[in-house]
């Protein structure tokens, strides 16, 4: 194994640990896999730096040929101070939330979890297309709480319930009807009794 490689899998192990921590929902884990991702981001930088000769020279040979570049150097230089600024300001939240609840683990606020739910549910009944529905308001086959009523002609459900009402009264009708008409070819009434006429 070649020392290069041997970095390689360095690299693959602090990335793998610390996405693995930055994914729990402690604080202090968080800190620590954010610590070892910028660890594995400098061997990184390091590694395509590539091998390269010591700058000093013997004063002969002043040709730059096998000499590292020193920009990803620099670019380390400045990936430690970023990482370095951001585990102070993550090492100060572990400390205001140890101090407000006795807790560094982040909890699931009910309030947001609520109006997250209630803004998916009305993006999906917005974006829903399951139905070729060319009609609004309150004629849609799915229509929306509190749709507007556009044609005037009384809500759907009124007007099922008006028309159930008309049709019972209709057969109400009929039926007083076929009674009485009965009752003179039989000569019994509605209620089945025998009339006085047939008496």
């Amino acid at each position: 194994m070649t020392v290069p490689f041997i970095m390689v899998l360095a690299m693959g192990f602090l990335f793998a640990c610390g996405i693995y921590l930055m994914l729990e929902r402690s604080l202090t884990r968080v800190l620590l896999g954010f610590i070892l991702l910028g660890n594995g981001v400098n061997l990184l930088i390091i590694l395509t730096a590539g091998r390269g000769a010591p700058p000093l020279t013997d004063g002969k040979n002043l040709s730059t040929e096998g000499m590292s570049d020193p920009l990803p150097q620099a670019l380390i230089l400045t990936a430690i101070v970023i990482t370095f600024a951001v585990t102070a300001f993550l090492l100060a939240m572990i400390y205001r939330s140890w101090r407000l609840v006795r807790a560094d683990s982040l909890q699931d606020d009910t309030a947001d979890l609520r109006v997250a739910i209630t803004k998916m549910i009305d993006s999906e009944a917005e974006a829903s297309t399951d139905y070729d529905d060319t009609e609004f308001g309150d004629e849609a086959e799915s229509p929306i709480t509190g749709a507007i009523d556009l044609d005037d002609d009384g809500k759907p459900h009124e007007r099922e319930d008006g028309e159930v009402g008309t049709d019972r009264a209709k057969s109400s009708e009929g039926m007083g009807r076929t009674g009485t008409t009965s009752a003179n070819k039989d000569g019994r009434g509605s209620e089945g009794t025998e009339t006085e006429e047939k008496k």
